[in-house]
């Protein structure tokens, strides 16, 4: 849970950090490039760390392969909060590095997360409300990194250098603690046999990917379904200033993008503990549907009123904030909990990490098209697109995903 609640926490926290950073008082109005390279480089980590991690997790097991990408974590986390100019290399340069290696680290956390609760929750019947209740840890991720903006700039301002840094730097910590507690277990369980080894399987990885009953309709289902939702979620968060510069008006300052962010993210809060509560009754594959269902309705109505609720700008934030919920009472939840329910114990890593990866290259389409398009051909256009893709998710969650059983079915 910690774990999921520090990853969402790095993901996010970029676009209020790149706000902080482009005032006139610090390093100026950044380019695009700028943006987008320190934008999309932890995605393209991400990538790289669900398939490393994923395979790490079938080969030496979950606990050590979880250690590393923690590890991996902290070091992006400190590497980007101590970013600085230098004659040869700008700051942009080095912390989409950093990001880089952040996003190794956080991508390992998706698979590996997912595989462990399934794991812990074996021979019990709620083994999909076990991964849907670590994974609502996200939430809580995602609120803080605003709260915690809100809570630094009383301090410090909102044109400190020290705030955007502190903000990086906070992403390690909860990294920091697990490793303590980790290192605390391992004492404790010394000499008594208390570390879990990985099961030893009778087949290679390879094997048991090959031997996988009914693997391309599986992959569609788990890796085509995170695909197209990463590309809605991922592009929306990034896009998330345009939607709140057509409610608010251009001059928002820090103070304002944090509390609007807040308030975004707490009303779509509510959703991640629905489909925990939900997930055993309705299936994954239900929510799944339903989720991709109702987004496709809201995008809809705000793509097709674009000029008559951007009048309303309260109904514009409420429809937006619709989204968010129900991607949190939908894909959002279940794309990371049906791989861990869906595939083989021997191959469950590797195939959990692809299916990841595959999100993450639909978060990287999303995050460097919806800006340009929305820029080229208006906002409306980027709202109508949106609701055309999460049509296209919702049919490929009908038909791929499996249609029974509790936690992974529906």
């Amino acid at each position: 849970m910690l774990s999921n609640a520090t990853t969402s926490y790095n993901v996010v926290s970029i676009a209020l950090v790149l706000k902080i950073m482009g005032q006139d008082s610090l390093y100026g109005e950044l380019s695009d490039e700028q943006e987008s390279a320190c934008s999309s480089s932890l995605i393209a980590g991400m990538v790289f760390g669900q398939l490393l991690f994923g395979w790490l997790g079938d080969r030496i097991g979950v606990d050590t392969a979880m250690a590393l990408t923690i590890l991996t974590q902290i070091s992006g986390c400190v590497g980007s909060a101590f970013v600085f100019d230098h004659p040869l290399v700008s700051i942009f340069t080095l912390l989409s590095v950093c990001r880089f290696v952040l996003g190794v680290g956080c991508g390992g956390v998706y698979p590996l997360a997912a595989i462990m609760a399934s794991q812990s929750s074996v021979g019990k019947s709620d083994g999909g409300k076990s991964v849907a209740r670590v994974f609502s840890m996200q939430g809580v991720g995602y609120i803080s990194v605003p709260l915690l903006a809100l809570l630094l700039i009383a301090f410090f301002g909102d044109d400190s250098d020290v705030l955007w840094r502190v903000l990086l730097g906070f992403g390690a910590v909860p990294g920091l603690f697990l490793m303590y507690l980790r290192l605390r277990w391992q004492e404790g369980t010394k000499g008594r046999g208390g570390s879990r080894k990985r099961e030893e399987g009778g087949v290679s990885v390879w094997q048991a990917i090959k031997s996988e009953p009914d693997l391309a309709r599986k992959l569609l289902g788990t890796a085509g379904g995170w695909f197209l939702f990463d590309v809605l979620f991922y592009g929306n968060t990034l896009f998330q200033p345009v939607v709140l510069s057509a409610a608010f008006g251009d001059g928002e300052t820090v103070t304002d993008s944090a509390e609007d962010s807040a308030l975004i993210y707490g009303l779509a809060l509510p959703g991640y503990f629905i489909s925990v509560l939900l997930i055993e009754r309705l299936g994954a594959r239900r929510i799944q549907v339903q989720g991709f269902a109702a987004m496709a309705a809201l995008y809809l109505a705000i793509g097709a009123g674009w000029d008559t609720v951007t009048e309303y700008k309260y109904l514009l934030l409420g429809l937006y904030s619709g989204t968010y919920f129900f991607a949190n009472f939908g894909p959002n939840c279940t794309t990371f909990l049906l791989p861990s329910l869906t595939f083989s114990p021997a191959c469950r890593g590797t195939l959990n990490g692809l299916s990841a990866a595959a999100g993450k290259l639909g978060a990287f389409l999303g995050a460097t098209t919806f800006a340009p398009l929305a820029d080229e051909d208006g906002s409306d256009k980027a709202m109508l697109v949106c609701a055309g893709i999460a049509v296209m998710g919702m049919g490929i969650s009908a038909f791929a995903l499996e249609g029974k059983g509790k936690g992974g079915g529906g």
